[in-house]
């Protein structure tokens, strides 16, 4: 194959993959925003339980101050969230430990098996914050809630909220609720000469598309030079 001809397939190579770069993005957009529009938007609680754990067993712990609970998951009538769509989701429990030789566990419960341990333990007059975090992959209907195991307390006022459980789902059907999407992203292989790699970075618009033009060009002349 001739110079010219080289030349004018690198030419040709490079503004397909610039042009796909470009529009990936809004496409992306709409992507996005088409699965969570499918998916009924966020989903995310934030619950407390006013009062004292006491050292008897609670299955589940039925946090009955709902602060957040965008898309409805969470009951607080039986203490249950029940995922509404497949997904990775992340749960944070916390606990204000009681004062006094207790050997305090927690169990995240996920249909029923224990999915994760939450220990702390103190003793004599200490007292401190226990904070656990869950990140589990759902089927649509799973239910998740706190176990108590018997033994354990924890305490908290009617203001100082220091018995939660929260949720959040960060991830559906491959697409990121937090922004973005992973698992993939906007590649173009492109030609390269010798050991000289072009590495071209394109936010949008057509100035990125003529630059990387202009550089194409530039490569040609000196392969035919």
């Amino acid at each position: 194959m001739s110079p010219i001809k080289i030349c004018s397939a690198f030419v040709i190579v490079t503004v397909l993959c610039v042009t796909r770069l470009v529009v990936a993005g809004p496409l992306d957009m709409i992507s996005r925003q088409t699965a969570a529009r499918q998916q009924g938007g966020a989903v995310l609680f934030f619950a407390s339980y006013q009062g004292i754990l006491r050292e008897i067993e609670y299955n589940p712990i039925i946090f009955n101050e709902v602060l957040v609970n965008q898309g409805s998951a969470y009951s607080n009538d039986t203490g249950v969230f029940t995922a509404p769509v497949a997904g990775i989701y992340q749960f944070v429990f916390t606990a204000q430990l009681c004062r006094g030789n207790h050997n305090n566990l927690w169990h995240f419960m996920v249909k029923g098996d224990q999915r994760m341990v939450c220990h702390a333990q103190v003793s004599g007059g200490d007292t401190t914050l226990n904070t656990c975090y869950l990140m589990d992959e759902l089927k649509k209907g799973d239910p998740v809630w706190m176990k108590q195991i018997v033994g354990s307390c924890a305490w908290a006022s009617t203001i100082s909220k220091t018995i939660t459980f929260s949720g959040v789902l960060l991830a559906s059907e491959g697409v990121s609720t937090l922004g973005g999407k992973y698992g993939s992203g906007s590649s173009c292989p492109l030609p390269s000469l010798g050991h000289t790699k072009s590495i071209v970075s394109v936010s949008a618009g057509q100035s990125a598309t003529l630059s990387t033009v202009a550089i194409a060009m530039l490569l040609c002349l000196l392969l035919l030079d």
